[in-house]
């Protein structure tokens, strides 16, 4: 308000790189007004995705998502009942992977699907094409029915706003309004789409109507269409500033820039998705006296004055809290959230909407279809280490983007992909989209809609840096290893697809031309290194066949059955030593507990938030593409990625992909399995390390002892599970220094020449044991929680005390869907798994995988 009053000729424009709000827009068009649409979740929910990734990262409401979602999904026994997820999409996301039935289809295609399917249940829409006989819409609409106020349909961000209008149609005459789907009141009036605002905005700086522009965290001459032009109008305006974390594109064609303060650093407040009012208070001090947060910049400009934002954001609060200031204030500072300040749930009702006059797509052409990118987002944390070695979770590649599609399609256009010692050589194509041409590696996936081509957005960058490059002298080659030698280490990682879009920010293009001008560029992607040769490592079954045979989990499997020894056959090789038949005196109080964890593959969606919180927790090093190419990554913790064919032992790929559903061929499931150590009692690691690196603690934790260990790698070639790391280098001498404070001081930094893996976060569970200890008490469960634990949101992790029968996770290990991998071997893992269960509708000749599955 300030700001307006001000400056009269005020015009606020909210930039996203992917485009327009289209929820927000079919919301407008459903109910006459933008309402937030959040969605719950039940046992007895049916849940159809149109296209939408609600699980993803790319999501903005994906934790709580994923915490609903997981809830439905939760079996108590044989007896429960478990939600029903179908998913339509052109790509493999997380939600596809956590689908009962999934259906690949062109993005293109999905307004037809969702007309063809409103029209089924009575909601209007009118058939489009062929897809109003298509076998899937009475299946889905009859499950939809019977699910009544428990049934949603939720439309994704690639979607045009009218099948988010028609999903919240079909949500409305289902009764789901105030069940499954509740709908906030933001006060929000109706506007035009960002993109149409946008484009006024070039055409007024075009024609000098603009006098000053100030760009508040947003990089348009690197993200927006080349359609629109942004940089050559950028210049038509006398002043121009840019407020960033980056020297990146935008600041360096603007006349000024302003270093924007890290958030981590900055006072500041907002909304939750729900409208909860949340108050921000930085965790170090601003590194950098130049830096501001955008409510210091806003408040200059507004008052003439260069206030902190410590007293911005309390002058803000003075008007909000209630009573005496400086107590609430205390206590919301304490909080980080006020209660009951959230968005008023509203009814409304929504009325049919047609979808007639939408264009059918050519089902010959080639669709582009734009994605956020699930690690870099749109490029914001391309210069984050953590996020370009974070592996996609599907494709599992890094440092690079691809454009994905299906092997038929790539078969269609002469592509190939060839896998040699670790690495992957591809081919490079061309895709052409109106006058504008972007060349990107090829990558083939099973489950990929055919004629489709997923790109993600965030890559290509161009950031300016003022940090001397490393070079090499005599024998001492650290720039080699070093992934910021080089200044901004997003720099000349990936391609920029952004200007392939047209002006209207379109997130589907059809009628691309695609031509191959390139072959042997190296990809790297982790999923092979862990490969433990076709063993039964992820054991599923279906929500029947679970209820016929409760114990399918824990039934010997593999080579083995049959044969298995029981684990009393197989005594630890520390038995004789063990704390639990010595006296007290002798050691320690620590064998009082013994760890192990539980991982729930029903609840797990794949997202990689245990990965970054472990590497976060235990200074895990960054080490670049050519590294990770030959199997190097640092990662204690993986999350692998299979795809599940209709026939054990064989691979999904093998199926043609490209045959239709009518024909009977599903596409592959895909299953996700975190992977950390075992801390298996019988550890294979142990008996070979000639110099007692790897021993056993009181409580259970296979331990590394860091001063010991001199590299032999006997462990790692002993490990059945493909889980100890090696640092070939000392990734942490060239460590610069703001990487340097961000190390965790309660775990040591890592040396050339020792092995390293995951400890339980052994530095959690003694620090708990000394309060314990000092408080004379035992340790609490729940007490402790692990890094990746701490970090899930589904709750797919339990960490605890074994030794307690009353513990979560001692609960959790008596689950008849227990059962521990490689169990065949007697290694006698800690870690333990809960099978997956899926919840197919039988009469779309569901995907077979009966129990146990192959990876």
């Amino acid at each position: 308000d300030q700001l307006a009053q001000r400056y009269p000729g005020l015009r606020w424009i909210e930039y996203a790189v992917e485009g327009g709000n289209p929820a927000k827009q079919g919301m407008q068009m459903a109910f006459g007004r933008p309402l937030r649409p959040q969605y719950r979740f039940a046992p007895e929910s049916v849940i159809v995705s149109l296209d939408a990734d609600f699980l993803g990262p790319t999501d903005p409401n994906q934790v709580q998502n994923t915490r609903e979602f997981a809830k439905s999904r939760r079996l108590d026994g044989p007896t429960s009942s478990m939600s029903r997820l179908y998913a339509v999409e052109s790509a493999f996301t997380l939600t596809g992977g956590q689908a009962d039935n999934r259906l690949r289809l062109r993005s293109s295609d999905v307004p037809a699907f969702a007309a063809a399917l409103a029209s089924r249940l009575g909601v209007g829409g009118g058939l489009v094409g062929a897809l109003a006989e298509h076998p899937w819409i009475p299946e889905i609409a009859q499950d939809l029915q019977q699910a009544g106020p428990w049934g949603v349909v939720i439309a994704g961000e690639t979607q045009p706003p009218e099948v988010h209008a028609i999903a919240a149609a079909i949500n409305s005459a289902l009764g789901s309004v105030g069940t499954s789907m509740l709908l906030y009141d933001t006060g929000e009036e109706p506007s035009a789409p960002m993109e149409q605002e946008l484009a006024q905005l070039v055409a007024d700086m075009q024609a000098g109507a603009v006098d000053a522009l100030l760009m508040l965290g947003t990089n348009p001459v690197y993200s927006a269409p080349a359609e629109l032009r942004f940089a050559e109008a950028l210049r038509s305006v006398d002043e121009t500033i840019h407020v960033g974390l980056y020297f990146d594109e935008t600041a360096a064609a603007c006349r000024w820039h302003i270093p924007q303060a890290h958030y981590l650093e900055s006072w500041g407040d907002g909304r939750s998705y729900d409208g909860t009012l949340t108050l921000a208070q930085p965790l170090i001090a601003p590194l950098y006296d130049d830096a501001h947060s955008h409510i210091e910049v806003l408040g200059l400009l507004a008052t003439g004055f260069d206030q902190a934002g410590y007293d911005l954001v309390r002058t803000t609060w003075r008007g909000v809290l209630p009573g005496a200031f400086e107590e609430s204030w205390r206590r919301v500072l304490h909080d980080g959230f006020q209660q009951d300040t959230g968005y008023t749930a509203t009814a409304a009702t929504a009325g049919a909407v047609d979808l007639s006059g939408l264009p059918v797509a050519d089902p010959a052409a080639i669709e582009v279809v734009f994605r956020l990118d699930a690690t870099v987002l749109d490029g914001s944390y391309a210069n984050n280490a953590w996020m370009q070695e974070l592996p996609d979770p599907t494709t599992k590649i890094v440092w690079d983007n691809v454009a994905v599609m299906s092997p038929a399609t790539a078969e269609a256009l002469g592509l190939d992909v060839e896998y040699d010692e670790g690495k992957f050589y591809v081919d490079i194509i061309a895709i052409r989209l109106g006058e504008q041409v972007a060349e990107l590696p090829v990558w083939i996936a099973p489950g990929h809609a055919d004629n489709s081509i997923t790109v993600t957005l965030g890559y290509g960058r161009d950031i300016a840096t003022v940090r001397s490059p490393r070079t090499s002298w005599f024998f001492d080659k650290d720039e080699d290893t070093d992934v910021y030698a080089h200044g901004a280490l997003a720099n000349a990682v990936g391609v920029n697809v952004a200007p392939l879009r047209s002006a209207a920010f379109e997130r589907v293009a059809v009628g691309a031309v695609v031509e191959k001008v390139g072959d042997g560029y190296m990809i790297a992607s982790t999923q092979e290194h862990g490969t433990l040769e076709g063993r039964p490592l992820a054991r599923m079954a279906t929500l029947d066949e679970y209820k016929a045979r409760p114990e399918f989990a824990g039934e010997a499997v593999g080579p083995l059955a049959g044969a298995s020894e029981a684990w009393d056959e197989y005594p630890a090789l520390w038995q004789d030593d063990h704390p639990s038949d010595q006296p007290a005196f002798k050691d320690n109080d620590y064998f009082n507990n013994q760890w192990g964890m539980v991982i729930d593959l029903n609840a797990c969606t794949g997202c990689n938030a245990c990965v970054v919180a472990c590497n976060s927790e235990n200074n895990i090093q960054m080490v670049g593409k050519e590294q990770v190419s030959k199997g190097r990554e640092m990662h204690w913790l993986r999350v692998d990625r299979y795809f599940v064919s209709d026939v054990p032992g064989r691979e999904a790929t093998e199926r043609g992909e490209d045959e239709p559903i009518e024909e009977g061929v599903a596409s592959p499931m895909m299953v996700m399995q975190p992977l950390p150590c075992m801390h298996c009692e019988n550890a294979p690691c142990e008996s070979v390390c000639p110099v007692a690196a790897t021993v056993h603690s009181p409580d259970g934790i296979n331990e590394m002892v860091y001063n010991r260990c001199i590299g032999t790698r006997y462990c790692s070639n002993n490990c059945p599970y493909k889980v100890r790391r090696f640092n070939f280098f000392n990734w942490s001498k060239t460590l610069p220094l703001t990487v340097q404070m961000a190390q965790n001081p309660n775990v040591t930094v890592r040396f050339r020449g020792v092995m390293e893996k995951c400890t339980y976060c052994v530095q959690r569970v003694r620090e708990v044991n000394r309060r314990a200890n000092l408080e004379g008490r035992t340790i609490r469960d729940g007490e402790v929680l692990t890094a990746c634990q701490q970090a899930c949101p589904a709750d797919a992790i339990v960490f605890g005390d074994i030794n307690d029968m009353n513990s979560k996770v001692s609960a959790a290990r008596r689950s008849d869907r227990r059962y521990e991998m490689l169990a065949e071997l007697s290694v006698k893992p800690r870690t333990s798994y809960l099978a997956r269960v899926y919840n197919p509708n039988p009469r779309l000749q569901p995907l077979r995988a009966a129990p146990p599955v192959e990876g």
